[in-house]
């Protein structure tokens, strides 16, 4: 086989690279795997691939392509589509906020539902002033008369509202008190829409959610962009919803600046929600993405369709971690969307598709058949994963991992969310003597170029190797028996009542985690601040009296191409200070911006 200067050069670099990080860090990052111990969140162990592994398409259609993926890539039929009662009544009376008058179907008995999301654009279903009575009644009876294969589980009644909260009032773009007004009373309609359905016996099986936040950048405008965004609609809604939906994407979703969420700012964010719901409702209410990944501008292209894998395999591993109170999430990743193959759009693709024309460029009529793009190496990569959690830990907040084993299997994913190559030193314990083979599944989405994908079958997993950046693996270990655990660890966290505190130079914030249970092997706080770059993140922290250290890295990037750093910071607590009732004390040495969460992660041994 031919391989170009190019590829040869680059590889050069990259060796050049790695052997200046070798020389850096002098301590590799340890990565281990205990493939003795079962990994519990919560009580889950078993990993749900309904929640994590879909596309965004309705999944009515037997398309001969959906239903070989489905097959092929162990892809869930479900997802998320775009039709409702709005869209349904504006086709039969012309006009939004005008709804069929219908003959209702008696009956108690609970009508089935199919998994997948529905959802519509604002513009077809709210305008100011709606009658908000009418429309939840023609909800209701939208949904109980529609044919019983198309009725959702999640109904999410718009997608990305508040964003276009503009578009329905009279003032000028973006004028505060009309953008409360109107996103006020669209969280009225969520509320009423919810509680009709929760009322109605045959819709029982049917989940509302919202509100579909497509910029949850809580910490602009010193966190008022929460208290006039998803505050706002928590606190009128919430109480109705079923799950609390919004989108992560690294770049810039509709508006907004330009984030890199991959990380420490997704955990934040997905921490404040948590901490919010416990506090007003004493438990989590479920996180539901109902699209994430990455946003590229401009014309389609092979290599910008791949960016958003990137983003994907980046975040999945941290939903990963939240399974228990993860209702579901999509990766953005579209069927053909014939739709946008237009003259205007000069007959391309569009931006986030799965499947492309062999033939692109030319109108639908002349397509002579669908291939799958390079996003199907997501799917490459996670079709064959399944089984109970392994416990493994990461001593580099970049260096992601997951396991999972099943049967005689044993999975282990490892990513890299640094933008320099990782050298991982990795340590698997608890299988020496079973491993029969080891298969191999690399992807590397690079910025500039193709993505680099391969699987092949290798001896042995060295103690070290390099992680390129933007590198996500899979070892698959073909074991002579299933695993025996001999051990549980169970992950459990307990979340502050305070919320929110704004930061005063050299005011101690306190916080109080009570009622902790035995057998403790690991804790840390995550605390997430929201603040100006030129200000402190490494507080003075006092657990139970006695000073312990902040580390210098969290997960993913510095952020400094943000307005302001919000992430979560993942700080170890030494298991000698934990009590049963425990409390923390935090200062700064500058004013400015808000701790947003401070919460309490524990791992629970039981033998």
């Amino acid at each position: 086989m031919h391989i170009s200067n190019e590829v040869v050069l680059k590889k050069l670099i990259f060796v050049f690279v790695c052997f200046f990080i070798d020389t850096l860090y002098a301590q590799p990052n340890l990565v281990t795997v205990d493939a003795t111990t079962q990994r519990f969140i919560g009580t889950t162990s078993e990993l749900d691939r309904t929640k994590f592994f879909v596309i965004h398409s309705a999944p009515f259609a037997s398309k001969p392509l959906h239903l070989s993926l489905y097959e092929d890539y162990n892809v869930v039929p479900s997802g998320r589509g775009f039709y409702g009662p709005g869209i349904e009544a504006k086709k039969q009376k012309g006009q939004v906020g005008v709804y069929p008058k219908t003959k209702s179907k008696k009956g108690k008995k609970s009508k089935p539902v199919r998994r997948f999301v529905a959802t519509e654009h604002p513009r077809n279903l709210y305008k100011e002033g709606i009658d908000i009575e009418g429309l939840s009644d023609w909800a209701v009876q939208y949904f109980k008369n529609m044919d019983d294969v198309a009725r959702p589980l999640w109904y999410e009644p718009m997608n990305e509202p508040f964003v276009h909260a503009k578009d329905f009032y009279d003032e000028k773009d973006w004028d505060p008190i009309a953008e409360v007004r109107v996103k006020t009373e669209m969280s009225k309609m969520y509320r009423a829409i919810a509680a009709k359905i929760h009322a109605e016996p045959t819709l029982k099986n049917m989940k509302v959610m919202g509100y579909g936040a497509a910029w949850p950048s809580f910490e602009l405008k010193d966190f008022n962009n929460w208290e006039t965004n998803m505050g706002l609609f928590l606190d009128i809604a919430g109480d109705e919803m079923d799950a609390i939906s919004y989108h992560l994407y690294d770049g810039v979703n509709q508006a907004g600046q330009n984030n890199k969420r991959q990380g420490s700012n997704n955990e934040a964010i997905m921490d404040m929600i948590e901490t919010y719901s416990v506090n007003r409702w004493g438990y989590v209410k479920p996180h539901a993405i109902t699209e994430y990944g990455g946003i590229v501008k401009n014309e389609f292209t092979l290599i910008r369709n791949m960016q958003s894998i990137r983003s994907q395999n980046a975040m999945i591993f941290g939903l990963l971690d939240r399974e228990d109170r993860l209702e579901i999430s999509i990766p953005f990743n579209t069927d053909e969307a014939k739709w946008h193959i237009t003259e205007k759009n000069n007959y391309l693709p569009y931006k986030a598709v799965l499947w492309r024309p062999e033939n692109m460029g030319v109108p639908k009529k002349d397509i002579t058949g669908w291939v799958y793009t390079n996003r199907i190496h997501f799917y490459d990569l996670w079709k064959d994963v399944k089984g109970k959690r392994v416990f493994a830990t990461t001593a580099n907040p970049d260096i992601q991992v997951q396991a999972f084993t099943n049967d005689k299997q044993l999975y282990v994913a490892l990513n890299n969310l640094a933008e320099i190559p990782q050298k991982i030193n990795f340590q698997l314990d608890g299988v020496e003597e079973s491993v029969q083979s080891i298969y191999v599944k690399s992807l590397t989405v690079f910025e500039d170029d193709l993505p680099r994908y391969y699987e092949t079958t290798v001896p042995s997993i060295p103690s070290e190797f390099f992680l390129d950046t933007a590198e996500t693996i899979m070892l698959e270990y073909s074991l002579k028996k299933p695993l025996d655990f001999s051990k549980k660890v169970t992950e459990t966290r307990y979340y502050s009542e305070s919320f929110l505190v704004p930061i005063e130079a050299h005011k101690k914030i306190t916080f109080a985690f009570n009622q902790l249970t035995t057998g403790i092997i690991g804790a840390s706080l995550h605390m997430s601040i929201g603040r100006t770059h030129d200000l402190s993140k490494r507080p003075m922290i006092s657990f139970n009296g006695t000073t312990i250290a902040i580390p210098f890295n969290w997960e993913g990037y510095d952020q400094a191409n943000r307005k302001k750093f919000f992430g979560a910071i993942e700080i170890p607590v030494p298991i000698d200070l934990i009590k049963e009732d425990n409390n923390v004390h935090i200062s700064f040495p500058d004013s400015g911006g808000h701790l947003s969460t401070l919460i309490l992660d524990v791992k629970i041994l039981n033998e």
